[in-house]
């Protein structure tokens, strides 16, 4: 235990420094780390490819759905402090030497910290996009692909100095993130994995759902039994928040959950995409802008005076219903229909 304060200890000071060499772009930061904020993610850039591809829209769909519910369960069990509490509450300082971190609205993230959210469903985003980019380039050369790859592990290295910036996470939950997003999304987006989640029947793929969340309730009321409170890291964020108005419920594990499952329950009711017609760009992008912005409306207007149980019904069915349709509608409405009598006639003659 020395040891991992010691080492808490020498990363507390990493920020400091990164804090004091960046202060000059805080602005550019704030937004680094709000683009990759995992529930905007979610809203923008797999609506997106959506209407690029129903194919790879289940792809990245799957796969940032699995590793951040793996986020979720490893952030219960490490149990690891954000830097902005355990500066406060450790007792590697004292009085007279106890660094100030500092804070601003982005800072006071009631979820314990380690492995990074933002950077391991980031590093599956990025590493599902640069690798669509880069089969697209291999055709201009190698001097592209390092461009891409450059770009890729840039990406990462921001998202990491604006997290540490903002005192949310210390170095080392930033590179775990990173490692577990990689392996992660080899994992989830090989073609093997899909194949066998395609043969398994409807009742079987919304069995294993229910069993990942029989595992996540059952992470939550085993700590309850050892006497540990599962909400620890909110009454933490609340207790050393520069302001609790900072708080938001949206970020707490609880929320993530549900956020999860009403997108996992309806993924699992269609099952995963290994063919998918060609989409007709002229409709498919406009009805996905209009879905997204009725998404950001639904979400905007969530229900937050009438109880618990109504703020997560709501936020379930949410992510259910445009889950659904950006699976199903956007398809159905958008796809290419070729006409087989015009692709045998396309056919070159053989003489």
């Amino acid at each position: 235990m020395k040891l991992y304060s010691y080492i808490l200890k020498r990363e507390i000071f990493q920020i400091l420094y990164v804090q004091d060499v960046f202060s000059r772009y805080e602005d550019f930061l704030a937004l680094v780390t709000k683009a990759f904020d995992p529930k905007i993610l979610f809203l923008t850039v797999i609506p997106l490819v959506a209407g690029l591809s129903t194919r790879l829209y289940s792809r990245l769909l799957l796969s940032v759905l699995l590793t951040e519910y793996f986020n979720t369960l490893l952030k219960w069990i490490l149990a690891e402090d954000r830097p902005f509490w355990w500066v406060r509450e450790t007792k590697e300082f004292t009085t007279l030497n106890r660094p100030k971190l500092y804070q601003n609205e982005l800072t006071c993230e009631p979820s314990p910290g380690n492995p990074s959210g933002h950077l391991m469903t980031s590093t599956t985003y990025l590493y599902v996009i640069f690798s669509v980019l880069e089969e697209a380039g291999i055709q201009y050369g190698r001097t592209v692909v390092v461009t891409l790859r450059a770009c890729y592990y840039l990406s990462l290295l921001l998202i990491s100095v604006s997290r540490m910036y903002f005192g949310c996470h210390f170095l080392h939950q930033c590179i775990i993130g990173i490692l577990l997003g990689v392996v992660m999304t080899k994992l989830t987006m090989s073609l093997s994995f899909e194949k066998y989640l395609t043969k398994l029947t409807r009742k079987r793929r919304l069995g294993y759902c229910c069993l990942i969340c029989l595992v996540l309730l059952g992470v939550y009321w085993g700590q309850k039994l050892f006497g540990v409170d599962p909400q620890w890291s909110v009454k933490m964020a609340f207790k050393w928040c520069d302001d609790p108005f900072y708080l938001d419920p949206s970020t707490t594990l609880v929320f993530s959950i549900v956020r999860l499952t009403g997108s996992l329950v309806s993924f699992a009711t269609v099952g995963p995409v290994l063919k998918s017609a060609p989409l007709d760009f002229r409709r498919s992008i406009p009805l996905v802008l209009v879905m997204m912005t009725m998404n950001w409306a639904a979400v905007n207007y969530t229900p937050r005076y009438y109880g618990v149980i109504i703020y997560y019904l709501y936020t379930f069915l949410m992510h259910l219903l445009f889950t659904y349709g950006y699976m199903r509608l956007v398809p159905a409405v958008a796809s290419v229909v070729i006409d087989p009598r015009v692709q045998r006639n396309s056919r070159p003659k053989i003489n």
